[in-house]
């Protein structure tokens, strides 16, 4: 059976482990999925350790991290500098036991003057500028026995099931996969959760999100609101996750942040418990 986590963020982040891995397991999660402040940048080695001890302790799973950077930018020296970002930082979730990582593929659609295929770039520079990201990283990952999940982003090249599908067969590694974030599918149409689910089956699912959408993959046009308020039929989510027998972990990642600011006065905490008591009402519905 699938864990429940949660992916810690804004003043969590600040945390000392101890006491977000309490916060998170007394919420009623099983696992939790790291950022890099929990990990990397200017933490030690005695600091992930410490982590990963604080999580053992509150049995809880550390899922996956993620390690999101843009491929896809006409600056070569600093797209080359995201490359090594992420082979160097995965070489640290490896050494903490965490099995997956979290990657997506660019151009950042919410940055300054950001790039635009087919615009500023042609779709065969932009998959080239990919393929040399995943030749870099595809094989450190395939050394130190980690799975690299693919996150379909909104604006992004690999932006939904069928972009991101062609990344995988590029390379059809049993360490490639995807990170199964049903928002951003749900953004272009695809809600069809039998069909994306199955299509890419349990060998191809590392990890999951739990987040909803509603509106169109434009910014400024669309929303993640809270589970269960968006387009993302949840019941058929959880009922085809189980039909597959997927038995990883799927995380809350929380970015209604109108609500978040407005109703939640900006704590995350607060977010962590009420979508742990939505998800419940969810599974319940999807008789899991």
């Amino acid at each position: 059976m699938f864990k429940i986590g949660f992916m810690p963020n804004g003043n969590m982040l600040g945390w000392e482990p101890e006491k977000l891995c309490g916060y998170i397991k007394n919420a009623g999660y099983e696992a939790i999925e790291v950022q890099p402040p929990l990990f990397c940048g200017g933490k030690t080695e005695e600091d992930r350790k410490r982590l990963r001890r604080a999580a053992e302790q509150n049995g809880l799973v550390i899922s996956e991290a993620v390690l999101q950077r843009d491929f896809v930018m006409t600056d070569d020296g600093a797209r080359a500098a995201n490359i090594e970002y992420v082979k160097e930082n995965m070489l640290k979730a490896a050494e903490m036991g965490i099995q997956t990582i979290n990657v997506f593929t660019g151009p950042a659609p919410w940055v300054q003057n950001p790039v635009v295929v087919g615009t500023h770039i042609t779709q065969k520079k932009a998959w080239s500028m990919v393929f040399e990201a995943f030749d870099c990283i595809l094989p450190a990952a395939e050394k130190n026995n980690v799975n690299i999940a693919v996150e379909n982003v909104f604006g992004m090249l690999c932006h939904d099931f069928y972009t991101n599908m062609h990344l995988n067969r590029h390379y059809d590694s049993p360490r490639l996969g995807v990170n199964f974030d049903p928002s951003h599918d749900a953004l272009y149409g695809n809600t069809d959760m039998e069909f994306l689910i199955s299509g890419w089956g349990k060998e191809k699912i590392f990890h999951a999100h739990l987040k909803d959408a509603a509106g169109i993959p434009e910014m400024g046009k669309f929303l993640f609101p809270i589970l269960g308020e968006g387009v993302v039929d949840w019941k058929a989510f959880f009922s085809e996750m189980k039909k597959i027998g997927y038995e990883g972990a799927m995380s809350v990642e929380f970015e209604s942040f109108a609500y978040l600011n407005s109703v939640l006065g900006g704590r995350f905490e607060e977010a962590a418990g009420l979508s742990r008591k939505i998800i419940a009402v969810l599974m319940e519905d999807s008789d899991i």
